[in-house]
């Protein structure tokens, strides 16, 4: 019978709440399109649905672990991964729709190249030496939800995320400059919301401090207004709209 302590249950179900936010997000935004016929609502929608993918995994072993089973982790590997380098090179993709799209072409072939190694390596170390090349749950030891990563796996997607947060910047920022009132305050929250998403990431990439509950908790609570930022910053309310904009 696996025993959950209780900061394995804070940390399970705060990924379980952030992921179904998460995928709520990113349904609304993506289900823009069939109002606006806007195709770029598909894309943000299925990246933001697919940077939540790192705790998605955790989110699934811990429903499996209410149940006695533990997840494999070759299989949790691959979800909280593979999925990031295909979501990478889609943000470029739609990011150089909106600005360098003259670079179109560059960016895109350049990342997808990257992301293309990336995961090949990914799956050729995951099938040859899972713990030695990849990271390891030590669930011998209850760690079901904090993966120790070896420096191939984690730089990589240290590599993605670095790449998204700079470009996402750049991005976001060009919202500023406009002179309706309404982009520049959909910039502000799109830049506070991938702000807080990259600290987070960074923070549970490490396990930074993530033996003592309330920064499970703080760190979960922070993506989940991630995620509500990242709405606003796609889909401005009008109640919002209206009570920020004077």
């Amino acid at each position: 019978m696996i025993e959950l302590t209780f900061p394995q249950i804070l940390q399970g179900t705060f990924n379980l709440i952030f992921v179904i936010i998460s995928f709520i997000v990113g349904l609304t935004i993506l289900t823009k399109y069939f109002k606006f016929k806007r195709t770029h609502y598909i894309s943000i929608g299925i990246i933001w649905i697919g940077i939540s993918t790192p705790w998605l995994h955790g989110a699934i072993a811990f429903i499996l672990l209410l149940f006695n089973i533990e997840m494999l982790q070759s299989i949790r590997f691959i979800i909280a991964y593979a999925v990031i380098p295909i979501i990478t090179a889609l943000w470029f993709n739609t990011f150089t729709d909106f600005i360098y799209e003259d670079k179109k072409k560059l960016f895109v072939s350049l990342i997808s190249i990257i992301a293309g190694i990336c995961e090949m390596i990914f799956f050729i170390f995951l099938f040859t030496d899972q713990e030695g090349l990849v990271g390891v749950f030590d669930y011998a030891n209850g760690e079901y939800f904090t993966a120790t990563y070896r420096p191939f796996t984690r730089f990589t997607l240290l590599f993605f995320l670095a790449s998204a947060f700079i470009s996402f910047m750049l991005f976001a920022s060009q919202s500023l400059k406009s002179a309706d009132p309404e982009v520049k305050l959909k910039g502000k929250f799109l830049i506070i919301a991938f702000i807080t998403y990259t600290i987070c990431a960074v923070i549970d990439s490490f396990a930074f401090f993530l033996q003592f509950e309330i920064i499970v908790v703080i760190i979960r609570v922070l993506l989940m207004l991630s995620a509500i930022e990242f709405y606003l910053g796609w889909i401005l309310p009008e109640f919002v709209k209206n009570h920020l904009i004077k």
